[in-house]
């Protein structure tokens, strides 16, 4: 099935959602809105063309401490460094096993790719929820940050792949 990714709007209805998170569905249905209205987060949400959610990932502008960074991370960068953070990144649960939650972090980092194109930022960030979702980043490529192994990041060089060709 394909699905149309777009960012959260009024029509979507986030009623049925069920990840098996319960904070992950709260979050979607409580206070996605409000944060994307405060430009605080940019939520974007799958549904099947009949604008129910299915699944949903948020991302927003990030800096991560340079002292939270193992030292091969940390060498050469400022105080701060920019990045972008994957805050959530869910699917229903009539979707598990399928392995859309593949697609669906590959969406958010083709979007994290084309914002530190035009942008610049140095990693994707990810707190991962618990170790099941850790195994999923790593498999993905993102590297544990030093003394924190829910917090995870991926170099934004290495989402080369993710980009469309420039223009």
């Amino acid at each position: 099935m394909d699905f149309v990714c777009e960012v959260l709007a009024d029509q979507h209805d986030s009623s049925s959602f069920e990840s098996s998170q319960p904070s992950l569905d709260d979050w979607l249905r409580r206070a996605a809105r409000d944060s994307d209205g405060r430009n605080l987060t940019r939520t974007y949400v799958w549904h099947g063309g009949d604008s129910v959610v299915v699944a949903y990932y948020v991302l927003m502008p990030y800096f991560i401490e340079r002292e939270t960074l193992t030292k091969k991370q940390a060498r050469g960068l400022p105080d701060r460094v920019p990045g972008y953070l994957i805050a959530r990144l869910a699917l229903d649960r009539t979707l598990h096993g399928q392995r859309l939650g593949s697609q669906l972090l590959a969406s958010a980092l083709t979007r994290a790719a084309l914002g530190a194109r035009e942008l610049g930022g140095r990693y994707v960030i990810v707190d991962a929820i618990d170790e099941t979702a850790a195994s999923f980043y790593r498999h993905h490529g993102f590297e544990p940050v030093g003394g924190r192994p829910d917090r995870l990041i991926l170099a934004t060089k290495r989402l080369e792949p993710y980009l469309p060709p420039s223009r």
